[in-house]
């Protein structure tokens, strides 16, 4: 018994090592499992979302700029800023309450918006642009750029007075690199008002206003020489002498003081008095100049001693008669004329509303009548018979 027990116990040892062997000797199942472990992760990593720091990048933080007027364009502005479209839609007084409630940061911004908005606005309507500028003024009142493109408007508006009392002031507080450029715009705009007033007649009032500038203290040198020198084309040579010495030792002006000086003590400022110089043509011992009578081109002969200008009566035929019957006083006698009057009279850059003419029968080679004194005594005149001109300066009437 005991020797059967020993035999099925070495058989059972035997048939479990032979089957240990043999399945030792199997190929591997990993790569099955391993797919279908992939595919698990996979099927998982579908029903689970990526991580939301994944997906979404950082948003990018970008640097606040300060715009400066000297850096940006018109056509760089953002156009859907509300300060801007305000202004575009003419809404000043909304862009203002804008402009005075704005922060700090955006102050520089808004400022070079209104400024280019004042350089279109002085040129399209320099009147409305006034007013607005000067609104603009009481909230930066010390603001030298608008102060000037207010006297740029002024300008376009031929309110040159305050102009120049806009520019004086910058000069006078101006101690930089502006100053020249301040001083040549204040004489071209001093020079336009002077031809303003002379084309109308106010040369009087030009006159006063020079004299206030010098009275206030206004750049006074400047003002000075160009009150002399108004004095001067009048012949009143007291008051010019005595407005040049007061500023003969100046600076920049001493130097033409002194040559206007000398010139009154030898007597040569004569052609220097006249503002129009007009050419003449001389037919045998006469001089003839050209005019225009109600857009009628004439070519008048120069006769002082004819009381009235006379034109060819079959030259203009539709001026209104204001007497049918006169008598016009000439160098060579009496004639038998009608009286006119004609809307506008030019001679060369010169214009008088409102000018008698008398017509007549007037027969004279290539001239279609006289120039006379009802002309000339409006002015103060000279004939340079040897350069064939004709010198004018209109009258500054006495008050």
């Amino acid at each position: 018994m005991f020797n059967l027990i020993l035999a099925l116990t070495v058989g059972i040892i035997i048939g479990w090592n032979f089957n240990a062997f043999f399945q030792a000797l199997e190929a591997p199942k990993i790569i099955k499992n391993d797919i279908n472990l992939s595919q698990n992760i996979l099927e998982e990593s579908i029903k689970k979302p990526i991580h939301k720091a994944i997906v979404e990048k950082e948003p990018i933080i970008k640097e606040k700029k300060i715009y400066s007027p000297k850096i940006i364009p018109k056509k760089h502005l953002p156009k859907e800023n509300s300060f801007y479209t305000l202004l575009h839609k003419n809404l000043f007084s909304d862009a203002l309450s804008l402009y005075v409630d704005a922060k700090e940061k955006d102050i520089l911004f808004y400022r070079a918006t209104i400024e280019d908005y004042f350089r279109t606005t002085i040129k399209e309507n320099p009147n409305e642009s006034i007013i607005q500028i000067i609104d603009y003024l009481e909230i930066e009142p010390d603001n030298k750029t608008v102060k000037l493109l207010l006297s740029e408007a002024y300008k376009n508006a031929e309110e040159y007075e305050n102009a120049i009392i806009i520019i004086s002031e910058l000069l006078d507080a101006n101690s930089g690199n502006e100053t020249a450029e301040l001083e040549t715009n204040l004489i071209n705009t001093t020079q336009k008002y002077a031809t303003l007033l002379k084309k109308s007649n106010r040369s009087d009032e030009f006159i006063s206003f020079l004299q206030a500038q010098i009275d206030y203290g206004l750049n006074m040198p400047f003002f000075s020489i160009t009150l002399a020198k108004e004095y001067l084309s009048l012949q009143k040579y007291a008051p010019a002498i005595k407005l040049l010495k007061e500023i003969e030792f100046d600076e920049q002006y001493g130097e033409e003081v002194k040559v206007l000086l000398e010139k009154i003590q030898n007597g040569e400022i004569a052609q220097d008095e006249y503002t129009y110089k007009l050419p003449l043509t001389k037919v045998g011992d006469h001089f003839m100049v050209e005019v225009t009578a109600e857009d009628t081109p004439l070519t008048l002969l120069l006769d002082t001693g004819a009381s009235l200008t006379m034109v060819n009566e079959d030259k203009i035929a539709s001026l209104t008669i204001l007497n049918d019957n006169v008598t016009l006083k000439t160098a060579g006698g009496d004639i038998s004329a009608q009286l006119h009057v004609a809307k506008t009279f030019k001679v060369g850059d010169i214009e008088l509303k409102e000018f008698k003419i008398t017509t007549s029968s007037f027969k004279q080679e290539k001239a279609d009548g006289l120039l006379g004194m009802n002309f000339f005594k409006q002015f103060k005149f000279k004939i340079d018979q040897e350069e064939e001109v004709l010198y004018l300066s209109q009258k500054v009437l006495s008050k």
